[in-house]
């Protein structure tokens, strides 16, 4: 279950409050395939790109992008690097 909004809008309002943590859900709430992806994503690669870089196929890489963004509320990928930069994900 995806943390409550206003647990979000918390660790939000205060930059780097959840960046480099251990425990809690900061520090996993991105497996290691997601945290792959948005970081080329964060980069400027686009989806084929990821794709043959990651050997995925480009509907994983779709896929992944789009658990992301309906896990956390964002309305897209540009959303999703930016929270995941906020909230020290990436």
């Amino acid at each position: 279950m995806p943390p409550a909004p206003d647990l979000l809008e918390q660790v939000l309002d205060r930059p780097g409050s959840a960046r480099h943590t251990t425990g809690g859900w900061a520090g996993s709430a991105l497996s290691e395939r997601e945290r792959s992806v948005l970081q080329l994503v964060a980069d400027g690669h686009e989806t084929a790109e990821i794709a043959q870089r990651l050997a995925y196929s480009p509907r994983t890489v779709t896929t992944v992008v789009h658990d992301i963004t309906q896990r956390f509320r964002l309305r897209n990928r540009a959303h999703a690097v930016a929270y995941a930069l906020r909230a020290g994900l990436l």
